[in-house]
């Protein structure tokens, strides 16, 4: 089982405006004109904080009006072919963006949102079908400028409630399910056919994952914690392959390529004259893969010497095995 993590670098490459443009313009519209200089070096979660700190309105409404005008800004991105032929490749999209470009480009307008559960802020159960693929999109959507994670705050909020989900359990309001926990806590990975409620954070967990156009800033700590707790799992069902794009010559070791190295994540350049022509050769190379790896790693198989072992003898022992899996694709 393959899923797909899917970040901003295709849609930098669709957009009508560039990136800074759009920062640019959010900057003025909140007063921000004297940030411009180092807009682009900052991250995007503490620009954010940094705009509603100036603000005179209090933190929650200066946040709501971001919201809604960044949600504006991003409504004009239009999909490219390279949209279209990576996430074809999948039936389980998770993706950082909060634009509807992904659902467009695989069904045009006909995308619908099917949560499994109701939310507010947060995104764990936020879910849209689009051609009979599930797009999830883990930090909101422009349909729900509240639910878009862009302050330093909400991503520490949404950290919490993940490992929540992942370690103990959380609320769901207005159901009957009252508390819900990670279908893969207690290793169950058919939880498509044996749950009603799921999030993508079972995907991510349980699946082969190929991340492809996401920088994977520091400040995205969601995702570090959970690729961290992917690696720390006693039982690994799936790898990660991490793709980029480099124009002309290939970029030196930088700390996030090295921490991802050291996660046992594997690593997958392209070099390439454009950054569309990178990931359509990308594309290529995710469908090479997958052949490679066509279902999940299976559990160690228990053995009688297993059965008389110690807990903790027994722990070493599937730790030993979980080390074994190849760091690299056959």
């Amino acid at each position: 089982m393959h899923s797909l993590i899917l970040g901003n670098g295709i849609n930098r490459v669709a957009m009508q405006k560039g990136w800074g443009e759009i920062l640019r313009e959010l900057a003025i519209r909140f007063d921000g004109v004297d940030l411009l200089p180092y807009i682009e070096l900052k991250p995007l979660s503490m620009f954010i904080e940094e705009l509603c700190a100036r603000s005179k309105l209090s933190f929650r409404n200066a946040e709501h009006e971001i919201k809604v005008e960044f949600a504006g800004l991003l409504k004009q991105i239009k999909p490219v072919l390279a949209h279209e032929r990576i996430c074809s490749l999948f039936n389980v999209i998770l993706t950082t963006n909060y634009d509807f470009t992904i659902e467009e480009a695989l069904a045009g307008p006909m995308h619908s949102p099917r949560f499994l559960a109701p939310e507010s802020r947060y995104s764990l159960f936020r879910r849209h079908i689009a051609a009979n693929k599930e797009i999830w999109h883990i930090h909101g959507d422009v349909g729900r400028p509240g639910s878009m994670l862009l302050g330093f705050d909400h991503y520490a909020g949404n950290l919490q409630k993940i490992r929540n989900y992942v370690t103990d359990s959380v609320e769901v309001k207005g159901a009957a399910w009252g508390r819900v926990s990670s279908a893969t806590k207690g290793g169950n990975l058919e939880f498509t056919e044996n749950r009603k409620i799921y999030s993508w954070v079972d995907y991510f967990l349980r699946d082969h994952l190929h991340i492809v156009g996401l920088s994977l800033d520091f400040t995205e700590i969601d995702l570090w914690w959970l690729l961290l707790h992917k690696r720390r799992r006693l039982h690994q069902t799936g790898k990660v392959f991490f793709y980029q794009v480099y124009l002309g010559v290939e970029e030196k070791e930088t700390p996030v390529l090295s921490l991802l190295k050291s996660l046992n994540i594997e690593i997958v350049s392209v070099l390439s004259e454009t950054y569309h022509d990178g990931y359509l050769r990308i594309a290529e190379l995710i469908e090479e893969r997958i052949g490679l790896l066509p279902s999940l790693f299976s559990k160690p198989a228990q053995s009688a010497d297993d059965v008389t072992q110690k807990p903790t003898d027994r722990a070493k022992t599937y730790k030993q095995i979980a080390l074994r899996f190849p760091t690299e694709s056959p």
